[in-house]
C-alpha cells in the first residue's frame, strides 16, 4: 500500500458561517434560521430540537428569553485574520468554508446585495490566498434567511429556485476569481436530522410533510442544476460539487430481512446523488414516491435543466455508521440502531474508520467522480489543563485511522482531491448549539455561554496535523507519533 497521499491533494478544515462568523447584526447582516436556535443546556445531547419544526415551536425560539449561541459564534467575523493565522501555522493548504446568505442579502429577496457583506468575504478570502490556503466555498449551508420561511414557507415555495439563483449569481460573479471549487447545497440529502436548517419548512403549514420536503428538494436540485449553468458560463474552470452527508448503513444480522432493508435504505440515500450527478430521477425513487403518496410538482424544462447541467465532484461528510434492524427499523432514513461492535462518544456517533473507506469506495464505484471529503471529525468535550494544553489523543486516533481509511480507498483507484477535518478550530455545535462539544485542533476559550478569554490554543492535535501534512500522510504510519 502507497503510504503517501498524492502531491495534488490537499489537506484542510471546514468551517460554516453561523457556527464561526457571529456578529448575527453587523454590516447589515439580516436574521437567518441559525440565529433562533436556542442552546437548551437541560435537553439531552442526542435530541435533535432544532429539526421538524411547526409554527407554534418557530414562534417560541424567536420571541423566547434563550441564550443563541450562534449569534456570536466564535467572532470569526472579527477575528478571521488570527484564525487564519493558527490554521497556516498548522500548514493547511485548504479551507471548506461557507458564504451568510443573510450578510449579501439580509432578507433574502432584496434586489440589490449588501455591499459591506460582499466586501467581508472579498478580505477574507484574499487574507486566506495571501496565506496560502485555498478556499472551498458553500453557497448554501444552514443559512436559510428567517424571512425566507416566515414569508414564502422555505424552499416548499418554488420562488426560492429563483431568490437562490440570484444569490448564488452575485457571489459567483464577485468571487470565482478567487475560489474555484463550490459546494452548492450543504448535504443536500440530510433531510432526516436537519430538516427545518436545510429547507425552511414549517411542519403545520404543509398537507404531507413527507411530501413537501421531497418537493423542496426537488427545488434545490433544480436551483443546483441552474446555479451549476451559470458558474461554466461565466468561467469553466469553475468546479461546482453536489455534498451528501454519508447515510449509508449496515444490516445489523446477517438476515436477508436486515440486508434488504439496508439495500433499500441506501439506494434512498444514493438518490440525493444520482439526480445531480447522474441528472435524472432513477425509477426505484419514482416508485417510492408513487408506494408512499408523494406526488412531486416539476415543471416543464426541470427535467431538461438537472440532466444538462450535473456536478463536476462529490463532497461527502462522514463521521459514523449506523445498522438498521427489520424487525424495528422501517424506510424512514432516522431509524437505525447503534452497532454493538464499536464505540460510540456520547453523542451516540459510532466510530467506524473502516466505513469511511466501504462508502467513499462505494461512491466512487457508483459515481466515479472526484470527491473530497467535506467534514470528519470527533466531537469530545475537551479539558484546558492549568498550563493551557489539550491533551486530545483520542481525537488523534481518530483522525489518524480514518485518514488511513481513505488512503486505502485512494490505493484502490477513488479520485479524492481533499480532506477538510471537521473543525479544525472550535466552533459552536451544529445540532446542539452547545460550545463544549468541541471538534477542534485548536482550542477556542469560550464556553457555552459564550464566556472567555477567546484564546486561541493548539491541542496536542495541532501538531499531530502539522506533521501528517508536511509528511503527506507518511506520519500516519509511524510509531511515534
Amino acid at each position: 500500500m502507497n503510504k503517501t497521499f498524492p502531491d495534488s491533494f490537499k489537506f484542510g478544515g471546514a468551517i460554516a458561517a453561523n457556527q464561526a462568523e457571529g456578529a448575527f447584526e453587523q454590516d447589515g447582516k439580516g436574521l437567518s434560521t441559525a440565529d433562533i436556535q436556542p442552546y437548551l443546556p437541560n435537553v439531552p445531547k442526542t435530541d435533535l430540537h432544532f429539526n421538524d419544526m411547526d409554527s407554534e415551536t418557530l414562534k417560541k425560539y424567536i420571541q423566547g428569553d434563550y441564550y443563541y449561541p450562534k449569534r456570536q459564534g466564535v467572532h470569526f467575523y472579527e477575528r478571521y485574520q488570527e484564525y487564519i493565522d493558527e490554521l497556516a501555522k498548522m500548514h493547511c493548504q485548504t479551507l471548506r468554508l461557507s458564504i451568510a446568505w443573510t450578510r449579501i442579502f439580509p432578507n433574502g429577496d432584496e434586489d440589490s446585495p449588501n455591499e459591506k457583506g460582499l466586501q467581508f468575504y472579498d478580505n477574507l478570502f484574499d487574507y486566506m490566498l495571501k496565506k496560502g490556503i485555498e478556499p472551498i466555498v458553500t453557497i448554501n449551508h444552514y443559512e436559510l434567511p428567517l424571512n425566507l420561511v416566515q414569508k414564502y414557507g422555505g424552499w416548499y415555495n418554488r420562488e426560492l429556485i429563483k431568490l437562490f439563483v440570484n444569490y448564488s449569481k452575485v457571489i459567483l460573479e464577485r468571487y470565482h476569481k478567487q475560489v474555484k471549487y463550490w459546494i452548492v447545497i450543504n448535504q443536500i440529502n440530510l433531510i432526516h436530522f436537519e430538516a427545518f436548517a436545510s429547507l425552511g419548512i414549517l411542519m403545520d403549514k404543509v398537507d404531507n410533510y413527507q411530501e413537501a420536503k421531497y418537493q423542496a428538494v426537488h427545488h434545490e436540485f433544480v436551483a443546483s442544476a441552474m446555479v451549476t449553468k451559470y458558474a461554466h458560463e461565466l468561467d469553466n474552470s469553475l468546479k461546482m460539487g453536489v455534498m451528501l452527508a454519508d447515510s449509508l448503513v449496515d444490516p445489523m444480522t446477517p438476515s436477508p430481512q436486515d440486508s434488504l432493508l439496508a439495500f433499500k435504505r441506501n439506494r434512498l440515500q444514493y438518490y440525493f446523488g444520482d439526480v445531480p450527478i447522474r441528472g435524472e430521477y432513477p425509477q426505484f425513487i419514482l416508485n417510492y414516491f408513487k408506494e408512499n403518496n408523494i406526488d412531486l410538482q416539476i415543471k416543464e424544462g426541470d427535467l431538461e435543466v438537472i440532466k444538462e447541467n450535473t456536478a463536476d465532484f462529490l463532497c461527502v461528510s462522514y463521521y459514523y455508521t449506523n445498522t438498521v434492524d427489520s424487525t424495528k427499523d422501517s424506510m424512514d432514513p432516522a431509524e437505525v440502531e447503534k452497532n454493538p461492535y464499536i464505540k460510540a462518544n456520547e453523542w451516540g456517533w459510532g466510530i467506524n474508520p473502516n466505513g469511511l473507506y466501504e462508502h467513499i469506495s462505494a461512491y466512487w464505484d457508483r459515481y466515479h467522480l472526484p470527491m473530497m471529503i467535506g467534514e470528519n471529525g470527533f466531537g469530545y468535550n475537551d479539558v484546558l489543563t492549568k498550563d493551557k494544553k489539550v491533551h486530545d489523543s483520542y481525537r488523534i486516533d481518530y483522525t489518524n485511522e480514518h485518514l488511513i481509511a481513505l488512503l486505502k480507498a485512494i490505493n484502490d483507484g477513488a479520485e479524492i482531491f481533499a480532506y477538510c477535518s471537521w473543525a479544525p478550530f472550535d466552533i459552536i455545535s451544529a445540532g446542539t448549539a452547545e460550545m463544549s462539544k468541541r471538534y477542534g485542533f485548536i482550542f477556542v476559550d469560550y464556553d457555552d455561554y459564550g464566556n472567555g478569554s477567546g484564546q486561541l490554543i493548539p491541542k496536542d492535535s495541532f501538531y499531530w496535523y502539522r506533521k501528517v501534512i508536511d509528511t503527506r500522510g507518511t506520519f500516519l504510519f509511524k510509531e511515534d507519533k
